[in-house]
Formats: C-alpha cells, structure tokens, sequence
C-alpha cells in the first residue's frame, strides 16, 4: 500500500515541477514566471520531501523532511518577492 501512495506522491511531485519548468516557457512577463516556478517546484519539492519520510520511517529522517518542506514554504515565497523586487 505504501508503495502506490508513493508511486503517486511522487508522480505528482514530478507534474509539479514539469509544471513549473512549462511555465517559464509559457508566462509572457518575468514577474509571472517567477511566480510559477516558486509555487509549483516549492510543492514539488515538498511531495518529494513528503516521499522520502514515508519510505523511512525513522524518526531523524521524518523530522528532518518536516523542517525542510517548512522551512522552504516559508523562505520560497519571501526569497521570489525580493527577487522579484531586485
């Protein structure tokens, strides 16, 4: 059972981030290609994050996959806005 929850986990994952490198190809001004790419990768990423604490289940490893998709929610956004305002 874990094996399809991560199968799809991870595939979505991976639509996220074809998603995001589409729309840098797609968006017709910078500021929407920056906003595309930090929204989907940022939730690529964190399915891929989300992946690895199921596949192990020891506890530094889960923690460690938590803080990180916590932390890159809360710093992606904030690092495309002053990228964007630069």
């Amino acid at each position: 059972m874990t094996d399809i929850l991560i199968g799809v986990i991870s595939t979505i994952g991976a639509l996220a981030i074809l998603f995001a490198s589409i729309g840098i190809l797609r968006m017709p001004d910078f500021y929407l290609r920056l906003s595309v790419t930090v929204k989907a990768s940022t939730m690529g990423v964190g399915l891929f994050l989300t992946c690895a604490a199921i596949i192990f289940p020891d506890v530094s490893v889960t923690t460690k996959a938590i803080a990180t998709v916590f932390f890159l929610v809360l710093t992606a956004p904030v690092g495309a806005h002053m990228i964007a305002r630069t």
